[in-house]
């Protein structure tokens, strides 16, 4: 009986008649079995493989069952096809993110959660080269899959159980794929999120979260971590690890999470070498592709098979493989003529340097390239460079390296090429981000991600306020300044001085005549005095402006004395004598 003290759900279970797991004979095809016995196992393996969800009939494979019952295959073989068919893939492999395929994967073909982190990213590694019919050939093949059902036992959930060399914390995992006997993978809880990630990366166990409704069951609190978190307190667990029986290293939760999962590791490059076999060369290609192509698929079809056959015949280095890879029409329609300026230079970087740009000025000079010469020219710019040739040479297939400490670069280029490479099942064909540029916010702030840090109002404040003691300099300068200023006022006044002489000069010459004129006309004009008297206390800017005024009534004066000058003029001109004496 299950203790009172566990979960009183679970343990109230059996007294219902409900398990969380029945321990089941599993089921095994013996010869001779009849076609009612066949049909079981045919349904089992549906259910098992398909992880409970319902299949139509027009969905059943047919001809698979056909061989099955004929005897032509085994039950492995026959799972084999199940978890092969398009039913499977368009299901568990076309809609999910690779980590959440390979979750249930093991639990459809091993009957068990991962052990560890390592376990998944050998299957991503094998997915990302091979595909996934090897991915499933891998489960199927391998010797775990042989001793635990061999050729005529259909794959059962036995995860939750204690196996020889197996992790126990495969138990809280399996937990997490198998909800209960009545859920389904097709439309589950977690839909397509992988609820493992954090623990596998940690190797650490998770809480059985209930099956069904809300328990009284409360866990136990920790007092010394609420503590911690309410002081804010750094209160990091160790873990002990023995490398031997004479020694043994206390390991903090980071240093464990750091030494079981490496976003990068640290492989050997890629390279060819004189000799090399037909196989290595084929790997030295896919490498290569993989590389220049960001991880994205290609297909056979979109190989390129004559710069392929010039590398396997030594007509041409690896170099030069991958310059004709990255001029190719296909590499310009995924990351140039559909990509924007910025992002195609980001991935040429990535691509062809396995880094990250420095700064904002590499951008700038690979878009002028790009404008002034074109896309070809800027490939052969990252290919043809001491960089590349230094790193790479003419026969190693270029790596993502911009991520460990380089002589000569910057350290921000460790954050950007994060932002770049995410992870090792992303993909530059079609990331979540549209094709948009990822670095340009941070090259331009020249800062981690383009976030500055936080500013201190206060001293922001201090600063703009804080007077500031002008230099010997600045003093000299800006008395150069006011002394140029006083000169140009000075020799404006000189200018205006000159012109209100020749207007008052004008002025006295037509004032006999214009007296005339206006007596004529029975009008009193007496040209008043112009004369402004400058005060010596005034500034020259003062000065400058009284004799506009005088300018400008000089100019009214001159005017009208004309008109009456004229008037005057003609009127002694009717007086005179009109004989001439020669």
């Amino acid at each position: 009986m299950v203790s009172s003290f566990i979960n009183p759900v679970i343990s109230n279970a059996s007294k219902l008649g409900i398990g969380l797991f029945e321990d089941l004979d599993p089921m095994v095809q013996f010869t001779g079995n009849s076609s009612e016995e066949i049909e079981i196992i045919i349904r089992a393996v549906y259910k098992q493989v398909l992880g409970n969800t319902y299949i139509m009939e027009e969905e059943r494979l047919t001809v698979v069952e056909s061989q099955l019952k004929n005897g032509t295959i085994t039950v492995r073989e026959f799972v084999r096809q199940v978890a092969k068919s398009e039913l499977y893939r368009s299901r568990f492999f076309d809609n999910y993110p690779s980590y959440r395929s390979i979750e249930l994967n093991f639990k459809h073909l091993f009957g068990r959660a991962p052990n560890d982190s390592l376990e998944m990213r050998s299957h991503i590694q094998l997915l990302d080269e091979s595909g996934f019919e090897a991915e499933i050939d891998s489960y199927l093949d391998s010797d775990e899959y042989k001793a635990a059902f061999g050729e005529n036992t259909v794959p059962f959930y036995r995860g939750y159980k204690t196996q020889t060399g197996k992790n126990i914390l495969g138990f809280s995992h399996l937990f997490q794929l198998l909800r209960g006997s009545s859920s389904s993978d097709k439309s589950s809880v977690l839909g397509t999120y992988s609820g493992l990630n954090k623990f596998l990366l940690t190797d650490t166990p998770m809480s059985v979260v209930p099956l069904i409704a809300k328990s009284t069951y409360r866990p136990v609190t920790n007092v010394n971590k609420l503590l911690a978190g309410v002081l804010n307190l750094n209160n990091h667990k160790s873990v002990t690890v023995t490398r031997n029986k004479n020694s043994a290293i206390n390991l903090s939760d980071d240093e464990v999470r750091q030494r079981q999962y490496q976003a990068f590791e640290a492989i050997d490059p890629v390279e060819l070498y004189p000799g090399a076999s037909s196989d290595e060369i084929e790997t030295v290609i896919r490498a290569a592709y993989k590389q220049v192509f960001g991880n994205a698929h290609i297909m056979e079809s979109e190989r390129l098979t004559v710069p392929e056959s010039q590398l396997k015949m030594g007509e041409i280095s690896v170099r030069e493989f991958v310059r004709q890879v990255a001029k190719s029409e296909l590499y310009r329609s995924r990351f140039f003529e559909t990509c924007y300026r910025y992002r195609g230079i980001e991935l040429n970087f990535k691509h062809l340097l396995g880094r990250a740009p420095d700064d904002y000025n590499e951008m700038v000079y690979h878009s002028n390239i790009l404008d002034e010469i074109g896309f070809e020219a800027d490939i052969d710019s990252y290919l043809d460079s001491d960089e590349y040739i230094n790193n790479f040479g003419d026969n190693i297939v270029p790596y993502y390296r911009g991520y460990s400490t380089q002589t000569g670069k910057k350290m921000l280029g460790f954050t950007n090429m994060f932002q770049l490479l995410q992870s090792n099942s992303s993909s530059d064909k079609n990331p979540a981000s549209g094709n948009k540029p990822q670095l340009t916010r941070a090259l331009i702030a020249n800062s981690p991600f383009g976030k500055l840090k936080p500013s201190d109002v206060k001293a922001i404040l201090a600063e703009v306020f804080k007077p500031k003691a002008k230099t010997a300099a600045e003093v000299n300068k800006f008395a150069i300044a006011r002394l140029q200023a006083e000169q140009a006022l000075q020799k404006q006044i000189e200018e205006q001085q000159s012109q209100i002489a020749t207007l008052q000069k004008q002025l006295s010459d037509l004032r006999p005549f214009a007296n005339i004129g206006a007596s004529q006309i029975n009008n009193s004009w007496q040209s008043s005095s112009s004369d402004v008297s400058t005060d010596e206390n005034a500034s020259l800017q003062q000065i400058l402006e009284q004799q506009t005024a005088q300018i400008a009534a000089l100019q009214e004066q001159v005017a009208d004395a004309r008109r009456f000058a004229t008037i005057g003029e003609a009127r002694l001109n009717k007086w005179r004598s009109r004989t001439f004496v020669g």
